[in-house]
């Protein structure tokens, strides 16, 4: 696994250069991009234009999300289909393997039952045109309370229905998006979580739930920078199970900024690598240094005369 800097989950924005300075200033491997706004600078323009900074970087692109509306009426979603091939066609260009989509927590549309071969179906469509250019499907779902409100059918929003949905689609390229802290407020815990193998896996989030919260009530922006140890699920043991069970896809951290707000991207960022690298050493793994230690760390020789 890598460590992956997804400006989203963050909730960070900026030019892609300013987020790629970001993440190479805090030795991030990876970095999430918005591929559906690569595709259209593409067009507007070239290729070559659009990727000149993520070629001259040479960081690897840790997934992409899909702009998908999963409780679409049948056209929209048809056309949002039909749209996967050339955005798809972007990403193998750079190099791009995995696409990541979360499943609706709840719907107007149609009760459970229906409405769950009406996502498997959509969500093996949709695995099928990414699998034409090698891509992986990471399929996560949400959590928060608030996305239950004004809907009539409860769908995915726990992880006994997630892992039911996510298994019950056939396709060989599809997997899961594990985030600890949906995984948390989902009824998750980590034997569940250990019952997943590393292969299955295609991105990992790590995100805290603040002890104060009420899970009864907790919304999505209750999301805290992720934490070495929690009550329910400790990070360093979910690590240590990706890591020996092969998982080899982008490790991110997430938070809300509504948990920081009147902070800098750069606090945030730093801050969310001082997270995920403390809890990797915990986990036994090796942690790059900071493109900046590595200055500090060259001798100094002074400049002969």
């Amino acid at each position: 696994m890598f460590k992956n800097f997804c400006p989203s989950a963050l909730g960070i924005n900026g030019r892609q250069s300013e987020l790629i300075e970001l993440a190479l200033t805090y030795a991030f491997r990876g970095m999430d991009v918005d591929m559906h706004d690569m595709l259209r600078r593409s067009q507007r323009t070239t290729f070559e234009d659009a990727s000149k900074y993520l070629k001259a970087s040479d960081i690897k692109i840790g997934s992409f999300q899909l702009a998908i509306d999963l409780d679409s009426d049948d056209d929209t979603f048809t056309a949002a289909v039909a749209q996967l091939h050339p955005l798809g066609e972007i990403a193998q260009q750079l190099g791009a393997e995995r696409a990541l989509i979360r499943v609706p927590a709840a719907t107007n549309r149609l009760p459970f039952n229906e409405f769950f071969d009406v996502q498997r179906n959509r969500l093996g469509q949709i695995a099928d045109v990414l699998g034409q250019r090698e891509i992986k499907l990471g399929v996560g779902f949400r959590a928060g309370t608030e996305l239950l409100e004004g809907k009539e059918f409860t769908f995915v929003n726990n992880v006994e229905t997630f892992r039911a949905l996510v298994d019950a689609v056939p396709n060989e390229n599809v997997g899961y998006v594990i985030d600890t802290w949906d995984w948390v407020v989902g009824d998750g815990a980590m034997d569940q979580l250990s019952e997943i193998s590393g292969e299955k896996i295609v991105a990992l989030r790590l995100g805290s739930v603040p002890a104060e919260a009420d899970m009864a009530t907790v919304k999505s922006t209750d999301r805290l920078l992720p934490e070495l140890n929690g009550t329910t699920l400790d990070h360093v043991k979910v690590v240590s199970h990706l890591n020996e069970t092969n998982f080899s896809g982008p490790m991110s951290p997430t938070a809300s900024t509504s948990q920081y707000k009147g902070q800098t991207r750069e606090f945030l960022v730093q801050k969310s690598q001082e997270a995920i690298d403390g809890i990797c050493k915990e986990a036994g793994m090796t942690v790059a240094p900071l493109p900046m230690d590595l200055i500090e760390d060259i001798p100094y020789e002074p400049t002969p005369m």
